[in-house]
């Protein structure tokens, strides 16, 4: 069996993650925030709806050698890694809200299922995740965005327990550019913005993972009997306008389930 490591950035070819690689943050001098929204037990029996406008530093970095995979008859695949950390906070009093590190690599689709890309993300709160998906380029053209996400809560809500689980999601709404039965309209609004102001879009990059494509979530024990993390979306647009200057979007769906009563028999999403 023979062991080949790849070294050196300008031997390793990084295809549709290559643009990844910087320092991204918010341009809050244009008043420009993410978005985070979560329905949490309020301790009383009932939900409270979370909806918070946050600012965010992600710093990705290519590993200068590619990662060996060993497999059968010698064979070993090469993959090609970026690292990446981010800090994420609140914008109303500057507060941490998340912290996060972990890996996107680059496979051969052939060998993995229809899937080329995968990302593994390490959670302090006691997750570790790792999905797999797909990545896509469009040269000149504006990607698409999937306005059929809906962050409104799914599943058999049991009677007595609604209590602020709903609240919220209908109007009036806290930020009027936001909306949790679509919230994907809010970074496909703002890039329709940019187009109309003048900007030209050279190339849009698509990375789209998910736990369902033989990924899968691990949590604390803690974590799966309160707040049980059971599945993971992720879909990242990077745009290169004829400028070459670049921004970075992205969406993400955690489903969670908690208890009804304690214990995993009375878990709802």
């Amino acid at each position: 069996m023979e062991n080949v490591r790849i070294s050196g950035l300008d031997n390793i070819g990084f295809g549709n993650l290559d643009g990844l690689a910087g320092t991204w943050t918010n341009n809050t001098e244009k008043g420009l925030y993410g978005y985070n929204l979560i329905a949490v037990p309020d301790q009383q029996g009932g939900f409270t709806l979370l909806v918070d406008q946050y600012y965010e530093t992600l710093v990705i970095n290519k590993i200068a050698a590619t990662t060996p995979n060993r497999g059968l008859n010698g064979k070993i695949a090469q993959l090609p890694t970026l690292q990446y950390q981010t800090q994420i906070n609140k914008q109303a009093d500057n507060s941490l809200m998340h912290v996060e590190n972990g890996f996107w690599e680059l496979v051969d689709k052939d060998s993995n299922n229809g899937n080329d890309i995968f990302r593994i993300a390490n959670i302090p709160h006691g997750n570790a995740l790792l999905a797999m998906g797909t990545s896509s380029s469009i040269l000149g053209g504006a990607p698409v965005f999937d306005n059929s996400l809906s962050a409104v809560p799914v599943g058999k809500i049991p009677p007595g327990e609604t209590s602020g689980y709903t609240d919220g999601y209908g109007f009036p709404l806290k930020y009027a550019d936001f909306s949790p039965r679509n919230p994907n309209a809010y970074l496909s609004n703002y890039l329709a913005g940019q187009i109309k102001a003048g900007r030209q879009i050279k190339e849009s990059v698509t990375l789209k993972v998910s736990t369902q494509n033989n990924g899968g979530i691990n949590n604390i024990f803690s974590v799966d009997m309160n707040t049980n993390t059971t599945q993971f979306d992720a879909t990242f647009w990077l745009i290169t306008y004829s400028d070459n200057s670049r921004e970075l979007l992205y969406s993400q769906n955690i489903l969670i389930t908690f208890p009804v009563s304690g214990g995993k028999d009375g878990l709802f999403p």
